[in-house]
């Protein structure tokens, strides 16, 4: 008998099931933190969650009427019911390479953008696609832990460059060239961001992107959310600042157009010395959309008429909101004792809070204060742990205010019980 053969168990002794090894070795950092405190809410009190990045928790952020007509339309026709060409449906991919163009280089083209599930398949349709043997990726510290989910599962090394906290969370460029050798395949660059609802001037782009210009390696932007700023300075895209590096840029309507659920996303490519086509990442990135083949055809089919129509009232309208609730909770974080807000966020829907050194009492890190906070207020946040920023819990404001303001006053109930005044500290 050989070998082979006399591991496999004999007839009858149990069925030869075994859990494959990339499956097994993924770590959520996200659920294994909140399943550790879940259920753990005082019961007399309504669950106020403030952790959830989902702007459709509260009914005042919803698909506008525009969205929900034209998907309507398209439903009612009864076309775009059968399977779509694996990158995308034609006309939803024109009508993004249309909006997505960015004024310094070539107009975008239909057959540079693939349609995906959701900016997750997005972003991981790009790891998969730059990510070779022996390769390494740079995200954020703090960052969205996906990334380095998806890093481990595609077998692709993950480094860190460091974000400034005291600094509106600017990425430091000293770290991020220290991290670059030769095996590098892309650095990620999250803007606007989540979790620190930063956003970043052309100034400070064009130094991060003459990093990469220098060292030659690739930008993957994850740009989810798009245009979804309401401070200074402006939004602007990866590939509006430069037209000398390779920029894949991956988004959704998830955010910007209050629809996470629809899962319909995108890579667009901006090539540059023709790169990413000498390389075969076209090629790469059609293969991968042909395992899943793509998002429904019905709400591919409503894009064009959604990114067309919709108006730029309602754009500015859920601006609004998140900048008042924005604005909520940097006034309130700032005056409840044994807190911080060390940079306000100028968009997205995010912003950091640092829980100041043993000022609270029995809380030794961010993990410890949401489960407390949980057990005590029923308010959920997120431990900085989750993101790789231990010391902070990450606060979601697509709540309206009113309910913000709820959660604050729980907030500030709890820091007040457990705050150590300057004599006890002594």
């Amino acid at each position: 008998m050989s070998d082979s053969s006399a591991k496999r168990q004999k007839v009858g002794e149990g069925w030869n099931v075994r859990c494959g090894e990339r499956a097994m070795g993924i770590r959520n950092p996200i659920r294994e933190i909140m399943d550790t405190i879940a259920g753990k809410g005082n019961k007399d009190k309504k669950m106020i969650s403030l952790a959830q990045g989902d702007p459709t928790m509260y009914p005042h952020l919803r698909p506008n009427n525009v969205m929900i007509r034209a998907l309507t339309d398209v439903l009612q026709s009864g076309e775009n019911n059968g399977y779509q060409p694996s990158q995308g449906n034609a006309e939803c991919r024109n009508a993004i390479a249309e909006l997505y163009s960015p004024k310094c280089r070539p107009p975008l083209k239909g057959s540079d953008v693939f349609m995906t599930l959701g900016c997750s398949e997005a972003l991981s349709h790009c790891v998969a696609a730059l990510g070779f043997r022996g390769s390494n990726m740079l995200l954020p510290r703090p960052g969205f832990p996906l990334c380095q989910v998806l890093g481990d599962y595609h077998g692709v090394a993950v480094r860190y460059y460091e974000l400034l906290p005291n600094q509106g969370w600017e990425i430091d460029i000293a770290s991020l060239r220290a991290g670059i050798d030769e095996n590098t395949c892309l650095i990620l660059i999250n803007n606007p961001s989540n979790p620190c609802g930063t956003v970043y001037s052309q100034t400070h782009l064009e130094k991060v992107l003459a990093v990469a210009e220098e060292t030659r390696v690739p930008v993957v932007a994850d740009e989810v959310y798009s245009k979804m700023s309401f401070g200074k300075p402006p939004y602007i895209a990866c590939a509006e600042v430069t037209s000398k590096v390779p920029i894949l840029s991956v988004c959704a309507i998830s955010k910007r157009w209050l629809a996470p659920g629809w899962r319909l996303g995108w890579v667009t490519l901006h090539d540059a010395d023709d790169a990413f086509k000498k390389a075969g990442v076209y090629d790469a990135l059609l293969k991968m959309c042909q395992v899943s083949l793509g998002p429904p055809g019905p709400i591919q089919a409503a894009i064009p008429s959604i990114l067309r129509e919709t108006t730029d009232a309602w754009y500015e309208g859920v601006l609004a909101d998140l900048q008042e609730s924005a604005e909520v909770c940097v006034q309130r974080g700032r005056s409840i004792p044994g807190l911080e807000v060390a940079s306000e966020p100028q968009g997205a829907m995010y912003l950091m809070v640092r829980i100041v050194p043993g000022a609270l009492r029995d809380i030794d890190g961010s993990v410890k204060f949401a489960g407390e906070l949980l057990a005590e207020e029923t308010v959920a946040v997120l431990p900085g742990e989750c993101f790789e920023a231990p010391g902070f819990f990450r606060v979601v404001f697509a709540a309206p205010a009113s309910a913000l303001e709820e959660a604050w006053d729980r907030i500030e109930g709890f820091c007040k019980r457990r705050y150590l005044g300057a004599t006890e500290k002594a």
